[in-house]
This record gives structure tokens, sequence and C-alpha cells, in this order.
């Protein structure tokens, strides 16, 4: 025990001076010449890295921050704590910096956007792994290429920051990229290539949307060396086809791809496109131009949910290896060629997975299956615009999930009745327009449903107002051309209240509007009442209405001297019995564009309206049809914007005033026809550019054409989509409201020889007519310059000289008039080769010479009446022979003098003819002898014909016999 407590006892000696010698080593001090490193900074409670402040200062300086967003970038404060700046916990250093601008909808934005210039002091922050600039203003200046010296970027995010140029290679520096946003939608961006992206072997997210690839032609190949990549995003990048595709596609880890809006237009489009990834759950592919059947090996998409190939040219069958697609949820195909029955479709998708189907616009042909009632998931069916028969199955009630049914514009028939909806509760969109289905449900139906948005145009509701389909909850109704015979229920107005679009035209609706009413508070309601049967006058409108068509009705009394209505765009009132003078409030609605007051009976002068405002944004003004008078209308001075002008049969006097080309630069369509204009056609008028119709005629215009009618130019060009007079007829509210043609209200046109009534088509009419005036002179050769004419009537005045040879270039006319003027000389050869040519008028002139031959002019009906009147021509279809003697061409007197004895002998003969009626009838009236012989005659005639019909017949009988 003792030795055992020595040698303790040593032990504890040893290692008390062991800890002694130690204990004098770590006190001694190190060189002054070798400093240790500081040690890293606790987690909290410590200010940034000098040097990377420094840099971030330095970024600043470069920047332009007109909200002074990034106040608190300030000297010596610690920058981990700087707005969109976030530092290591563990070494202090900036590994994040956020400044995007709150143009987008990440919570963590500033308030941007800031522009400027970024400065390489960012290269300082070596440790940075995430920079996001996106949503700012840096002006089309080109992305930095020292941002590739970043190399450690793990996220880089320069979106929508209106960056342009080039996208630097130098990016393919960055290995380390997980994430790459560079897409854009303002700037012009490119890269002529990407084989830098194929260095990104890391990158799991690459979006490049609106960078221009066109000249990409590698892009398909670069990309499938990205094995980690999760998401494309490559649309609107003008992509061009993939031939061939990548033999062994890479993209095993894909889960969505998006190459929408690109140009996969040529026939191999579908073929080579990347249709082997079974790992891909969202593939989207619209309005790329992909034309040809949907490939088999669509069917390779075995894990995908949804798919989107709408708006491109598909045609054919869908495939059968769709069966494959066992998961699909999602299915956008409308928009294309699909053909084929609808229940063959059906029956290769996965009745208990499929969420949503859209197959409107398609060529789909057969009927709903009874089988339908499978689809137990379905919440939307949009089969709209195609040729799908038959009636609506009753099962249609077993799709319980079913939110929105589009059966719209179809050749369906039948009766639907309140078992087709017994379990539709959740039900918010029903459109079954433009089909022949009667609704043969209680008028007192208590609906399972509530809907928000519903159309039966040309369903069978009425004749009773149905009162089932007043629901609270409507924001969209159209229940136009549906059979009702009825008034509206006062209610029906306190239940629109929440309704944005309604649409009760083409009805026999009767009776009387309400006093007052009143929409909630959606801006914009648009409210269609036309075509109806009712009566009395315009009430107060509602202060949130933006279109109002009341036209086709039999409204009465005048106009409102306050419509109200302030945000009103679009009135519609032609057609109806309104008179009185058109007030001054509605020309001082500063919204309004659209105003239609034709075939009324108003009268008086226009308002000059000082109260309205200086500049009008009215856009089409139509007041044919009425009783107006006084002066070319001078409040239109202040509307620059007017495309549409239409004063015809009223009563207007004066001259056209000089000022309209530059008061009304932008005026497409003028008709002033039958009015008491005179004065000369101004110069100033053939100054509009834009003018592409011209009637003027019926008036007292006289003068000469003006020589510089060939500068209006824009009858040298066919009218395309992009003309004023296009978009106002064709789509001029349709931003309004998307059912209705924008300007369905005919015109009266003289054209052809005939009046024709024309809707939409007026867009593309390009027309002057100067007839019934009492213009003088020639035709000025420059009318051949205006290459797009269709129509040109000059009849009825006193043009003199010969037809220009430059007729022969209008190769559009398709109606010519120059009758009942004073022409002389002969027909231009080139009149032949007028190949659209319709309709021709040249008589009563003074023409000579022979008529040219041509197999137009010889398919134009009623050859003699063209050509009657000018007794100087030769030549078929006229019977005088081009070899007989020359004629001598009458002078304008002997022309007229034989007008007047052709006028005195048709008076002569129809004299003679009533005088002679009346004295036969005199006979018979006075003179029974006369009567009885008569009647005794009429008799024996009757008598000798049944005689020999009977005879005629029973010859015939016996021969067939």
């Amino acid at each position: 025990m003792a030795r055992r407590r020595q040698l303790i006892q040593a032990t504890v000696i040893l290692l008390a001076t062991w800890f002694l010698v130690n204990s004098s080593a770590l006190a001694v001090p190190a060189p002054t010449s070798a400093p240790a490193p500081s040690p890293p900074p606790p987690a909290t409670g410590t200010l940034c890295i000098p040097h990377e402040r420094d840099a971030l200062l330095a970024f600043k300086a470069g920047l332009t921050d007109p909200g002074n967003y990034l106040s608190s970038w300030r000297g010596e404060d610690d920058c981990c704590q700087w707005t969109g700046i976030e530092c290591s916990n563990r070494t202090g250093h900036v590994i994040k910096l956020q400044i995007k601008s709150n143009s987008a909808t990440d919570d963590q934005t500033i308030s941007g956007p800031l522009g400027g210039n970024i400065s390489s002091s960012l290269l300082n922050l070596r440790h940075m792994k995430h920079l996001d600039l996106s949503w700012n203003n840096f002006g089309g200046k080109p992305i930095p290429e020292f941002i590739g010296g970043l190399k450690s970027l793990t996220h880089l995010l320069l979106s929508n920051s209106h960056f342009g140029g080039r996208i630097p290679p130098h990016l393919g520096n960055l290995s380390n990229l997980i994430s790459l946003d560079l897409s854009t939608q303002w700037e012009s961006c490119y890269s002529p290539d990407l084989a830098w992206v194929s260095n990104l072997r890391n990158l799991g997210y690459l979006a490049m949307n609106d960078v221009d690839l066109s000249a990409a032609i590698d892009w398909a190949h670069a990309v499938n060396m990205l094995r980690s990549l999760t998401t494309l995003e490559l649309e609107t990048c003008g992509l061009q086809n993939i031939m061939p595709p990548p033999l062994h596609p890479n993209l095993t880890s894909l889960r969505a791809l998006y190459l929408g809006y690109n140009s996969f237009n040529s026939s191999f489009g579908a073929k080579y496109l990347l249709w082997d990834l079974p790992s891909v759950q969202t593939f989207s592919m619209p309005s790329c131009g992909i034309r040809g059947p949907i490939p088999a090996a669509a069917g390779n998409l075995t894990s995908v949910q949804s798919l989107f190939l709408q708006v491109n040219n598909f045609s054919g069958v869908v495939p059968s290896t769709f069966k494959k697609l066992k998961q699909l949820q999602v299915l956008y195909l409308l928009n294309n060629f699909i053909s084929g029955n609808l229940e063959d479709l059906l029956n290769i998708l996965p009745a208990n997975e499929l969420q949503a189907l859209y197959l409107d616009n398609n060529n789909l042909t057969g009927s709903i299956p009874a089988q339908i009632d499978q689809f137990s998931s379905l919440s939307k069916l949009q089969l709209s615009n195609n040729k799908i028969s038959g009636e609506i199955p009753v099962g249609i009630r077993e799709l319980k999930k079913l939110t929105e049914l589009w059966l719209d514009s179809n050749n369906l028939n039948g009766t639907l009745t309140q078992d087709h909806f017994t379990n539709l509760t959740s039900l918010q969109v029903l459109w079954l327009s433009g089909n022949s289905i009667k609704m043969l449900v209680n008028n007192t139906w208590n609906t399972p449903f509530q809907l928000i948005s519903a159309g039966f145009r040309s369903c069978i509701l009425g004749p009773q107002f149905p009162a089932w389909i007043m629901q609270a909850t409507l924001n969209t109704l159209d229940i136009s051309n549906t059979s009702i015979h009825d008034s509206i229920p006062f209610q029906f107005w306190i239940t629109m209240y929440t309704v944005q679009v309604l649409d009760l035209s083409e009805n026999k609706i009767v009776g009387r509007l309400p006093t007052y009413f009143l929409f909630g508070d959606m801006q914009g309601v648009i409210l269609d009442i036309s075509s109806n049967q009712l009566v009395g006058p315009i009430p107060t409108l509602p202060p949130n209405l933006a279109y109002l068509d009341l036209s086709g009705n039999n409204l009465s009394g005048v106009l409102p001297s306050d419509i109200g209505a302030p945000a009103l765009a679009i009135l519609m009132l032609f057609n109806n019995s309104f008179s009185g003078t058109i007030p001054c409030s509605l020309f001082e609605l500063q919204q309004l564009k659209f105003l239609d007051l034709s075939d009324n009976q108003l009268n008086g002068t226009l308002p000059n309206c000082p109260g309205a405002p200086r500049t009008s944004n009215l856009t089409m003004l139509n007041l044919n049809t009425n009783n107006l008078s006084g002066e070319f209308p001078s409040f239109l001075q202040r509307c620059k914007e007017l495309n549409f002008l239409d004063l015809a049969y009223n009563n207007f006097s004066g001259s056209i005033p000089t000022w309209i080309s530059s008061k009304l630069p932008d005026l497409a369509f003028l008709r002033l026809r039958s009015n008491m204009f005179s004065g000369g056609i101004p110069e100033d008028l053939t100054r509009m550019k834009g003018l592409q119709y011209l009637d003027i005629a019926s008036n007292n215009i006289s003068g000469k054409i003006p020589i510089s009618l060939g500068n209006l130019i824009a009858m040298a060009h066919t009218p395309d989509e992009q003309g004023a007079l296009y978009k106002i007829v064709t789509f001029g509210l349709m931003s309004l409201y998307r059912w209705t043609n924008a300007y369905d209200d005919s015109l009266s046109v003289v054209t052809k020889g005939q009046q024709l009534e024309y809707t939409t088509g007026i867009a593309y009419m390009v027309n002057i007519d100067l007839s019934c005036n009492s213009l003088t002179g020639q035709i000025p050769e420059e009318i051949g310059t205006l290459a797009a004419l269709k129509s040109l009537n000059l009849s009825w005045n006193h043009f003199s000289g010969i037809i220009p040879q430059t007729i022969g270039e209008l190769q559009a006319v398709e109606s010519f008039d120059l009758s009942h003027n004073e022409l002389s000389g002969e027909i231009p050869t080139g009149l032949a080769d007028l190949t659209s040519l319709a309709h021709l008028n040249l008589s009563y002139n003074n023409l000579t010479g022979a008529i040219p031959s041509g197999n137009q002019l010889r398919a134009l009906g009623d050859q003699a009446s063209i050509y009657i009147g000018n007794p100087g021509l030769c030549g078929p279809p006229v019977s005088r022979n081009c070899s007989g003697t020359k004629v001598t061409p009458r002078s304008p007197e002997d022309q007229h003098e034989g007008m007047s004895d052709a006028l005195s002998l048709y008076l002569g003969i129809t004299a003679g003819f009533v005088a002679g009626l009346w004295i036969v009838f005199c006979g018979f009236l006075f003179k029974r002898k006369w009567r009885i012989r008569c009647f005794l005659l009429s008799d024996r005639m009757y008598d000798w014909v049944y005689v020999q019909v009977k005879l005629s017949w029973a010859s015939l009988t016996r021969k067939n016999q």
C-alpha cells in the first residue's frame, strides 16, 4: 500500500511539472511579423466585412435610384442589415443580393425600378451565391460580361430588367449555377447559340423566355447536356424545328417543359419535337404552328399530368397511344383541327384522373356519350365550336365536381330538364349558346347551382321570362334570341345588381325600361337589349355603364338632357323613333367612342357644346337617316381620333370644310350622301391618307375633281387588319364585348347599280361615289393610282373629255359607273382587262368608236343597257357595225335634245295606254251587253281549252299503252 501511494504521488508531481512548462510556452507572445488571422465574427452583433461593404457602396453609386429605395445603404453601417442584403451567419460574408423591384410579386421586393450601370465592384463579393436584379430598368444595356466571374453563384435572376443586346457567353463559366433566369419582355436580347449553356452541368432551372434564339439551331442539343435540369422555359424565343432530335435524351430529371409560342411550323414539326421525356409532368407547347397529326410518340410522356398543345395546326384524330397517359389531369387541345368521334377520344383518356378537358374550336363530331358519367374528377369541360350533335345525356349530372361546362356553338338538340343538373352543385359556368336546345324546366325552379357566367343564345327559354335564371351571383348572362315574349320582371333588375355583361337582345321583350336601375361596384358594365319591342323613353343610366345597345326597338321621346353614365364608351340607339334635338350631354361624355343615332326622327342643328372636352375620344359617329340640318358640324374639330363619320340622308347644307384633313387626320369612312352640301370638293379632302370610303353623292357639289385625288393612299392598297375601318367594324367593341360583332348596324351602299346592305363587310370596301352632283371638267388621270378601288361612281354629273387610259389600272374595281355625263372619245381598251369588274355603266354619254372586247366585258349582264345613249359606238353588243360610215359625234345640245325626244315618246305611250284602258273600263261599266259578250267569250275559250287538253291527254295515254 505504501509503495502504491508513492507511485501516485510521483505521477502527480510529473503531471504538475509538465503543465507548468507548457503554460510558460503558451504565454510566449507571437512574432509581430506574422499576425494570426482574425477569428470569424460571431453570429450576431458584428459589422459586415469592410471590403464587401465598400463593394456594395460602389455598386450603389453606379445605380439610379429615383425612389431612394437604397437609403439604408450608408457609410459605416452594418451592410448585413441593408435592404436586399443577406450575410452568412457563420462567416459574415455577403451571400445574397436581391433588389428586384415591386413590379414583381415576391414579398421580398423593393419598390423600384432601379437603373443605371452595374459596377464591376460586385466581383469583390466572392462568396455571393444569390444575385437577383430582376424587374428593374437598365435601359437596354447588355448584361455585363464580368458577371461570369462570380464563380460562387448558384442563383442568377436577371429577368425583365430591360437588358438588351447579346447575352454574354461568359455566363457559361458559372459552373455552380442551379437557377438561371434571363427572361425578358421589353428589350431585344439574343443569343446566336446556346453552346455556353451546356457547361452549366448543375443547372436545375433555366428560363430564357422572349430571348431571341432564332439563330440557335443547336438549342436542343445544348439543353440535352443538362442532366440535372428539372424546369426549362424557352417560350417566345423564335426557336426553329429540331432536326434531327437528340438520339439519347439526357433530360431524365426534367419535370416541366415550356416551349410555347415558337416556330415549329414545318411539316416535320410534330415529328421532331421532344416527346421522349417519360419524367415530364408539365408539357407546354401552345401556339407553335405545328402541323400534321399528333405523333404516336406523344404517348411516351407517361408521367405527364398537364399537357398544353392548344392553338396549333394539329389535325386528324388523337393517337391511341394517349391510353398510356395514365396520370393525365389537364389536357389543352383547343384551337386546332382535331377531328374524329368525341366518344372515341374520351375512351382513350383516363376517366378517373382527368380534371380539365379543353377541346373547343376543333372539328370533333359524334355525340356526348352516356359514359361521360365516368369522368368523376372532371371540373372543367370545354367542347365549344365543334360539330357535336345529338342530345346531352342525363349522365352529365354525375360530374359532381364540374364547375365549368362549355357546349356552345355545336349542333346539339333535344331537351334539358332539371334532372340533368341534379348533382351539379358546384357548377359556376354554363354555356349552351348556338345550339337548338330547349330548357324544359319549371319557371320557379330552385337551381342546385349558383352561376357566375351563363349563355343560352339561340336556345329556347321562352316564351315566359325565365325566373330561374335570376341569380345574384351572375357576372355574365347571355339570353339573346331565346324566344322570350314577355316583359322583364322588376325583380330581375334588382337581382342583376352584380352583373357586368348582360345580353337580352333579339327577343320579343315588351314593356318599358325601369325608371332607374343600378349595377353594383363593377366597372365597365355592358348592357344589350337591342332588337326587341321596348317602348317609352330612355331612363337615367347607371354611372358605371360602359356599353349600351338599345337599337332596333320602338323607343321614343327626346333624348335626355342628362343621360348619366359618365363612363359610357359605346351608345347604340339606331333604328328607334327618338325625336327632338341631340343634347349636348352626349358629346360631353369624355369616354364616349362609338355613337350611333341613325334611323331616328331627330331634327335641328347639332350643338356646339362649349362644355364638351377640348379633345374628344369619339371614334365613330353615325347620324344617317334623320332630319338634322345646319352646316357641317364644327364641334367635330375636337374629334381628332374620329375614324368613321356618316351624316347621310339628312338636310345638312353649306360647304365641306377645308379643315377636314387637319382636324380629322384619321378619318377612314366619310359619307355625306343625300344632303344639300354645295361648293367644290376641297383639295384638303385629298390629304386624308387613311380615307378608304368617300361618298358625297346626291348633293349640290360643283367644280372639278382635284387632281390630287391620287394622294388618297389608303385607296391605293388593299385594306388589311391594320386599317382603321377594319378595327372599328370588326374589333372596335370586342375588347368590351366578345360575344357580338363590333358594329352590326347595316349600311345601305349604292354599288353595282343597286343599293346593297353591308355590315362588317364595309371594312373591306374601298369606294368613291361622287354621283348626282354638278361636277364638271375632265376625270383626272391620277384616279388610276387608286388601285384598291372596288367601286367608282361618277354618274349624273357634267364630266367631259375622254375617259382616261389609267382606268385600266384599277384592277380591283368591281363596279364602274360613268353614265349620264358628257364624256367623248373612245372607250379605253384597258377596260377589258379589269378582271374583277361585275357592273359597268357607260350609258348616255357621247362615246364613239369600237367597244373593247374581252371575256370579262362579255360576261356582264344586260349588255345593251351598258352602252345605250352613245350612238357613236359600234361593234358587239350594239347593232351598229364598225365597218360602216363613221358617225359624227353628237354635240351636248343634240344629246340633250335626243333625251328630251325620248322622254316625250315615253310620256306619249304612257298617256295613250292609260286613256285606252279607261275607255275599255268605262265601256264595261256602262254597257251591259258588252259585259255579257265578254263573259260569254271567256266561257267559250275556257271550254275549248278544256276539251283540247282532255283529248290530247287521252291520245297520249293510248300511245303509251
